[in-house]
């Protein structure tokens, strides 16, 4: 896909330096544990391995290795990655990028973590992303994910062009910010889910807010899922009970 009308070709900055001054922007790796509420569910990674995309720095990777977990630690930045080796170096790293097909096989994985690593490309992209995460998830595995939220006004969400829609140029980099409807809509084929709050996070000296969700991959193998693309349409969510 051709970057939009003026922007760069990386125009989600990633492994470039943009991404690399967020890394060293993050406070103490004691505030943001967001991990903690789901031990229930990380507990469930124990028979097997858990994937986490967009590992950055490593400060979760570190948490879930801390815990037993074995972990396969994927950035696109050999810089993040780096970083991972030394905060977290029971990981195993792998350099990815997550707008191509992920190298891993089918179900996989029975947890798969994305924190705040999916709001950066064009909609079908997003889209894209979800379908391959699914596809390497376990049926009855657990996907864990923050994005952006459009709440997120220290960090992008107010005063900077829209692309598409929820889809802005910041500086030069292209970061979606999520209301209610447009993760319902990312989250309303093919997932259960258990999960969905939007919330302020103490990551970095500015609070930043996001959207986190609990999604699981039916085990019933019958569900048809239908990828929708089109960044106007609307999707239901399945909220289980």
């Amino acid at each position: 896909m051709s970057p939009p009308q003026g922007m760069a070709t990386n125009p989600s900055g990633i492994g470039d330096s943009r991404y690399a001054d967020r890394l060293h922007r993050a406070v103490s790796d004691e505030t943001d544990q967001w991990l903690k509420r789901w031990a229930a569910i990380l507990e469930t990674a124990r028979r097997g391995k858990l994937l986490e995309l967009g590992c950055g720095g490593g400060r979760d990777s570190r948490y879930l290795t801390d815990r037993g977990l074995d972990v396969i630690a994927c950035d696109y930045s050999p810089e993040a990655l780096e970083l991972c080796r030394h905060k977290a170096p029971r990981a195993d790293r792998r350099r990815i990028d997550i707008r191509e097909p992920l190298p891993f096989p089918d179900k996989a994985f029975p947890v798969v973590l994305a924190s705040l690593c999916l709001h950066y490309f064009p909609w079908p992209e997003t889209v894209a992303i979800m379908a391959e995460i699914r596809r390497c998830l376990e049926p009855g595995g657990f996907l864990l994910v923050r994005v952006n939220s459009t709440g997120d006004i220290h960090h992008g969400a107010d005063g900077h062009p829209e692309v598409e829609p929820g889809l802005h140029n910041v500086k030069g980099e292209l970061k979606r910010f999520f209301d209610r409807e447009a993760v319902e809509r990312l989250v309303g084929n093919g997932w259960a889910v258990h999960g969905l709050e939007e919330m302020t996070v103490d990551r970095y000296v500015s609070p930043k807010v996001v959207w986190e969700a609990v999604l699981e991959k039916p085990a019933d193998s019958d569900i048809t899922v239908v990828e929708t693309t089109d960044v106007q349409s609307t999707g239901s969510v399945h909220v289980a009970t």
